[in-house]
Parts: structure tokens; sequence; C-alpha cells
């Protein structure tokens, strides 16, 4: 399992330096892994493809739902009492 975030799956999704990196990646292991926030960040990421009109919004619904069936079963909630004690410990 490869635990990944918005920019992997937007690299993988959209055309970019680091494309074929995304595409090796889940080459070598298809299980990605991800925190439901990808979800949000990913639509946000697309709407700004879509007003710099460098996606149209049929391509980018398309995209979305083709990145939701790859992380399906894949995604996890983050807790955030974790998240803060972690965070509270560093300076």
């Amino acid at each position: 399992m490869i635990v990944v975030d918005t920019n992997i799956i937007g690299c993988l999704y959209l055309n970019s330096e680091r494309s074929k990196q995304a595409e090796q990646a889940l080459r070598k292991d298809p299980q990605w892994s991800a925190p439901l926030l990808w979800r949000s960040e990913f639509r946000n990421v697309l709407v700004s493809y879509i007003r710099k009109q460098l996606l149209s919004l049929q391509a980018a619904e398309e995209i979305m739902e083709e990145a939701i069936n790859l992380m399906i079963g894949q995604e996890y909630e983050v807790v955030s009492s974790r998240v803060l004690n972690l965070a509270s410990r560093r300076k």
C-alpha cells in the first residue's frame, strides 16, 4: 500500500512533470490509500483547471469519477485528536 495525497492523485490524472512518476508508483503498487480530505482538495484543483479553461466541466467530472473509483475502499478518516496531539509536540 502507498499512502498518497492530492498532489500524487493530481499528477496521475492531470498532465504534469511528475505524471510519469505517479504512473510508475501506481504500477508498482496499485493499492493507494488516502485520507478522505483528498476528495475536497482534488475538487478544488479541478475547479482551478476549469476556471483557467484548462479543463471542461465534463472532463473534470470524468476525472473526479475516475479518481474516486481508484480510491474507493482505500480512504480513511483522520482522527483529529491524534493530529492535534502530534502537532502539539512539535516546536
